[in-house]
């Protein structure tokens, strides 16, 4: 599996060393506790955490050493694994990359369009019925030009 994601220390970047950072300023931005308790990580600190796993240190001991469950760091890992860091989410959750972002919000803009359309043929349709229902009881007019009489 390490073999999929590029080696980040030849780029000059110390997983460890950056996680330590991140972990001991976690209240200066890296991390935020929404109202209910909950914990939401920057994008930054992630893919730093998961550099240190995919570098070669257990998985266990950096949950520990950042204070985070096992699990949610077995998440980000696997996430940058499939689909590569741009898929970790900035802090808060379902934040997904702009990409995704944009396509799902065309994708909504054309399906409203389409129900928009849709809507309007149907309002065409049944304004064009109405009217030849109208022409059809209009009586004609008399041969003399003068408006015909109403039916009464």
């Amino acid at each position: 599996m390490q073999s999929d994601v590029p080696n980040r220390r030849s780029a000059g970047v110390n997983p460890q060393s950056e996680t330590r950072k991140l972990a001991k300023y976690d209240k200066k931005g890296f991390m935020k506790t929404t109202a209910d308790g909950h914990r939401c990580f920057s994008r930054e600190f992630k893919i730093a955490a998961v550099r240190r796993v995919l570098a070669g240190e257990e998985l266990n001991k950096v949950a520990r050493d950042l204070d985070i469950r096992y699990d949610v760091l077995w998440k980000w890992k696997k996430r940058v694994v499939e689909k590569g860091e741009d898929y970790l989410y900035t802090v808060g959750r379902g934040k997904r990359a702009p990409r995704a972002r944009e396509n799902k919000s065309q994708a909504r803009s054309i399906a409203e369009m389409e129900r928009v359309i849709g809507r309007q043929e149907m309002e065409i349709r049944f304004l064009e019925r109405a009217l030849r229902q109208v022409e059809e009881l209009r009586q004609p007019k008399k041969d003399d030009g003068a408006e015909a009489s109403s039916k009464r």
